[in-house]
């Protein structure tokens, strides 16, 4: 699973998104259209702009951008980014490669097998889409009026 510190990432670069050319948006901004801690949100935007893919600006007028454009920036980059990998189990990872504890050998493991291809079909995934993209929400529907 995506953990929260992730999620945010996405929810605000998508904000950002949204604003793209606007000029900075200000993190009380981001913080309540986004319903994110404000302080959790600062934390997660300083990483976004070490790694380049925000900019800030202080001050009265100053706030938070961009610093590519949405078309520039996959979803793929984010997970990457705030998770280490997109691989499910640590076995299967390319970045974060782990041998995982009281597991059969890796060449005769089929989960390995099985959750290597997840993580490519993810990754392809992932890496197919922009910011620029547009998703739509999906509504929530009661397993049991299914």
């Amino acid at each position: 699973m995506l953990s929260q510190k992730t999620r945010y990432a996405i929810r605000a670069m998508q904000h950002l998104a949204d604003h793209y050319g606007d000029g900075p948006v200000q993190l009380g901004e981001i913080a309540e259209a986004q319903k994110i801690p404000a302080k959790f949100l600062t934390t997660i935007l300083s990483e976004l702009g070490r790694s380049d893919l925000v900019e800030s600006q202080r001050g009265r007028d100053g706030g938070y951008w961009l610093a590519a454009a949405p078309e520039e920036i996959t979803y793929g980059d984010l997970v990457r980014l705030m998770r280490g990998s997109v691989a499910l189990v640590p076995c299967a990872s390319r970045n974060a490669h782990e041998k995982c504890t009281n597991c059969l050998s890796e060449n005769e493991c089929r989960l390995r097998a099985l959750m290597l291809q997840v993580r490519d079909q993810t990754a392809g995934l992932l890496d197919a889409i922009r910011l620029s993209d547009p998703i739509a929400p999906v509504p929530h529907f009661d397993d049991a009026s299914t």
